[in-house]
């Protein structure tokens, strides 16, 4: 393997990782803000063009998961594929930035929307929200909230092994894609272990810990891995753009389009599309120099999304159940003036709620990272004593 070669990300790859970052949480929040504040599409007449419009891209949510697969099979399984190139691997530092990352906001996100939920089962349930008696289908939510929120969920949670040993805890249902990311992260440099180093024991250690985690996962984790190891591959082809970014552009905005208008029937096949086309589009904009317009402000909103992504359902479903309970307004209802006003209302509360929060936790993820390396050295100081 070439020692030489670098993930270099270009400052237009990094633009472009930032703004696909924060737009990917917003199309996960506005669906799911959709789906219990608006009536289903197919129960609406005479919907005019900007309804049909605003129902369409209030619908990719899912796809939205797929470019963050991509994204952090670029950044995490690239580093890693550049270590093990350089020799430089260390499990240790790897755990600590990983597990720093991921929980930094997932402890804070798990007990505060375990507490708005229990909130809202008890005082303000009047539209059925949190025990099932709410009519029709959200998106990613399919479940009684409130038999979710026990001692055991939480811990099954915690372990990131939820939609593995058992749901989601509460109303949460967009953690199913943080439990993908926890078991790519340990896998991936497993995988790459077999085939990226020629130390026969590591080779056996990565097997054996690799085949642990293909019996212990569903086949809907492992499907969608392909996603997250199409990201790494990057690392591969990072030198020089295949295609032009204009017609990768071209070729995601079709995927999209492809996806939500459910034309490709086959399963999965939509969820590969998006992801190999979202990897050419970061591949296009390899070693460019220039920059984004407005790419400042990408930073600062991506800055937060990890946040937005992890604790903005709970309050979605507390503060509409509010609303409801006291004004009769915000579940399942026709599309009016009124109605899109309180939806940018409550998608403006959500964001400065996920943004407090993420001042507390996101923002602090440097400091936790250099806090847990120094228990970590002050322990093996007191082992070599």
């Amino acid at each position: 393997m070439n020692t030489a070669r670098n993930l270099y990300i270009s400052p237009l790859q990094s633009d472009l990782l930032d703004l696909f970052r924060w737009v990917a949480a917003f199309l996960v929040v506005i669906e799911h803000l959709r789906s219990l504040m608006f009536a289903e599409y197919g129960a609406q007449d005479g919907l005019g063009l900007v309804g049909k419009l605003f129902y369409f891209f209030t619908g990719f949510g899912h796809s939205a998961v797929m470019v963050f697969f991509v994204m952090s099979g670029f950044l995490v399984g690239g580093k890693v594929l550049e270590r093990l190139a350089q020799g430089g691997f260390n499990w240790q530092k790897y755990g600590v930035d990983r597990i720093s990352r991921l929980y930094a906001v997932y402890v804070l996100a798990l007990l505060l929307g375990g507490t708005l939920d229990w909130l809202g089962y008890h005082y303000f349930n009047q539209p059925g929200l949190y025990d099932q008696h709410f009519p029709g289908r959200i998106a990613v939510i399919n479940h009684d909230f409130h038999k979710n929120l026990t001692a055991p969920i939480f811990a099954v949670n915690l372990a990131m092994c939820q939609t593995i040993l058992g749901p989601v805890f509460g109303s949460n249902g967009p953690l199913w894609s943080l439990a993908n990311e926890f078991w790519y992260y340990l896998a991936g440099p497993l995988l790459f272990m077999m085939f990226f180093t020629r130390r026969t024991g590591i080779q056996m250690i990565g097997g054996i810990g690799l085949v642990g985690i293909i019996w212990f996962l569903p086949a809907s984790i492992l499907i969608y891995s392909l996603v997250w190891l199409l990201g790494a591959a990057l690392y591969f082809a990072n030198r020089r753009a295949v295609i032009p970014l204009w017609l990768s552009l071209v070729l995601f905005a079709a995927s999209f389009a492809l996806a939500r208008l459910q034309w490709v029937t086959i399963p999965f096949l939509a969820d590969f599309l998006i992801g190999i086309t979202f990897a050419l589009v970061i591949n296009s904009a390899a070693g460019a120099d220039r920059r984004l317009p407005g790419h400042g402000w990408s930073r600062t909103t991506a800055g937060f999304s990890y946040s937005v992504y992890l604790c903005h359902f709970p309050f979605l479903a507390l503060a509409l159940s509010v609303l409801f309970q006291e004004h009769w307004i915000g579940f399942r209802e026709p599309p009016t003036s009124r109605l899109a006003a309180v939806f940018f209302l409550v998608l403006l509360l959500a964001y400065v709620w996920c943004f407090l929060i993420s001042l507390a936790t996101e923002r602090q993820t440097p400091r936790i990272r250099a806090w847990i390396n120094e228990r970590l050295m002050f322990r093996a100081g007191l082992q070599k004593e």
